[in-house]
């Protein structure tokens, strides 16, 4: 099937599910998880092999944890900037001691995280021409990427965390993982994805309403990602995968992934 008798199909606007291959097709300072990881460890150690070995660490299966990577890596980032108060990440530790002065307590390695995405960079593509006049034709957005790209091309209403539930579904972006706005919920360690499991029931339960009523157009991820494996299964737990509104959701499903 082309992809245009796909959308002709559609009954309402679809919703885009973006994930980082969007933000790594259009932006210069964008990182696959891994990269970003392994970017953050070689500005504190000047080198990738501490990296390497925190990585080989969390290997199963020949697959790699990156939540329980950067779990470790939170904790020496953090730590090194703590004995190294005036050093090479100043700046971090500076945000970090205002912030609590006004009682606000946000991990180092989540402000710097927020650092490196804090600026956009775009690349030359005429394609971004074209995808802003996509806003028109799109129900909402919801995405795990940190950047502000989005809301930059498409002007919709970022919404994090508890926000998610008392938003209009229409003109909406959903930041499911947090945002360098508010990197103090930034999710990326395992502890991050443990809570969100436990605390963001509604959250999921507000998705799945989307995922029944509107087409959802997955770009920027590969059909093993993580990340969409975690939604279709968190679906999936709501909805019987053998019922008509199963079957629904999966005609509405489609991935457009990357290929050279």
């Amino acid at each position: 099937m082309q992809l245009s008798d796909f959308i002709r199909q559609f009954r309402n606007h679809p919703v885009l599910f973006v994930g980082t291959g969007m933000s790594l097709r259009y932006l210069e300072n964008s990182y696959s998880w891994d990269d970003l990881l392994k970017k953050i460890c070689f500005e504190l150690k000047g080198n990738n092999e501490y990296y390497y070995d925190i990585k080989s660490n969390h290997c199963y299966d020949g697959k790699y944890k990156y939540d329980e990577i950067a779990s470790d890596i939170e904790k020496e980032f953090n730590a090194t900037l703590v004995s190294d108060r005036n050093g090479k990440f100043k700046e971090i530790n500076d945000l970090f001691y205002s912030n609590m002065e006004k009682g606000i307590s946000i991990s180092r390695f989540k402000l710097y995280i927020a650092q490196i995405f804090g600026t956009l960079k775009y690349k030359s593509n005429p394609e971004l021409i074209e995808l802003k006049k996509t806003k028109k034709n799109l129900s909402s957005i919801i995405t795990t990427n940190y950047d502000c790209m989005l809301e930059d091309i498409f002007g919709f209403k970022p919404l994090v965390g508890n926000d998610i539930l008392l938003s209009n579904p229409y003109g909406a972006l959903y930041k499911i993982h947090g945002s360098i706005d508010e990197p103090d919920k930034i999710i990326i360690t395992h502890d991050d994805y443990e809570k969100f499991n436990q605390k963001y029931e509604l959250i999921r339960a507000q998705l799945l309403s989307l995922f029944i009523h509107n087409p959802i157009i997955f770009i920027g991820y590969n059909i093993g990602d993580d990340n969409i494996k975690q939604i279709l299964k968190t679906i999936f737990t709501y909805v019987d995968p053998s019922s008509d509104a199963a079957e629904k959701v999966r005609s509405q499903f489609l991935l457009v992934e990357y290929s050279k």
